[in-house]
């Protein structure tokens, strides 16, 4: 699973490494902590014009189905990719609406002895590519005319871990490779189980080449928000 993950760059960093040709003035990517119901960015592609854009947008860590009449009290941060297409909290939105969130790392708890022991993922070089899923959810309690009552929201599909990372946790993300990035964010077809069992294959050839280390205990805490949370100790 994934419930804390990092982004360690500014967002020209984001935007060149992507590839993106719209991002929000107003983004503000980097911390250290990022937990499920705060804000994040997420890449999505449209076809405007009959050309694609791929564009960033920030919205909310823990899905919504639209078909909700208010947010779960549990936010829906992952989704397991092997039950995505069946569940109805994630069945509509897993169905076209596809996305990526870049991340730096993401920090994963081994249970030991009694004992959970942070460790901090993440690639040598670059950024990870999280395929995660996403949905617009209306609030019935605002008025037509108040532009806020549309709410963005994502969640982060997951996978039974590789053989490199199962000795941390028997859950992780979805890696998408700089190969299939593109595939995934398409929006002109529908996912498929066939789909999701290839993107996992690829996913465990990306974690083949993470890194990972013991971090402080501090990350515990969403209070706790600095580099130091990602230092070796």
């Amino acid at each position: 699973m994934c419930g804390r993950f990092v982004v360690a760059k500014e967002t020209g960093g984001i935007t060149e490494l992507f590839e993106l040709d719209e991002v929000p003035q107003d983004y503000r990517p980097t911390s250290y902590n990022i937990a499920p119901t705060q804000q994040i960015g997420m890449i999505v592609e449209r076809e405007i014009d009959g050309m694609p854009s791929r564009e960033l947008h920030v919205g909310r860590w823990g899905l919504v189905p639209h078909w909700s009449k208010e947010p779960p009290n549990a936010p829906l941060f992952n989704a397991r990719s092997e039950s995505v297409l069946e569940k109805p909290s994630f069945r509509d939105a897993a169905l076209k609406k596809r996305c990526a969130i870049p991340a730096s790392g993401y920090f994963e708890w081994q249970s030991l002895t009694g004992q959970k022991t942070p460790f901090y993922i993440h690639p040598e070089e670059g950024m990870l590519a999280f395929a995660g899923i996403y949905s617009w959810w209306r609030d019935p309690t605002k008025e037509q005319s108040d532009p806020t009552r549309w709410l963005l929201t994502c969640s982060i599909l997951t996978k039974a871990a590789s053989r490199a990372l199962s000795e941390i946790h028997d859950r992780s993300p979805i890696f998408l490779s700089p190969d299939n990035l593109g595939s995934w964010l398409a929006p002109d077809y529908e996912t498929s189980n066939e789909l999701i069992t290839a993107l996992g294959f690829e996913s465990d050839e990306v974690a083949s080449g993470l890194d990972f280390y013991e971090v402080s205990t501090a990350v515990g805490s969403v209070s706790n928000n600095n580099s130091s949370l990602i230092e070796r100790v």
